[in-house]
């Protein structure tokens, strides 16, 4: 067991890494939704919608 951790150490450690910087990124958007700010929708200014119609009424 020790023998394949020492192998593969390397990709290991680079794994590791990703799932942290997507976890980051998860917990970043997660938490930027519930403090309402825009993520690419609806911003609620009509004069930059880049959706062709604004659903504002």
């Amino acid at each position: 067991m020790f023998e394949w951790i020492s192998q593969n150490a390397v990709t290991i450690v680079t794994i590791a890494v990703l799932l942290v910087i997507a976890g980051l990124a998860a917990w970043s958007l997660i938490r930027d939704k519930k403090r309402g700010k825009a993520s690419g929708g609806c911003t609620g200014n009509c004069a930059t919608c880049r959706m062709g119609s604004c659903g504002k009424k």
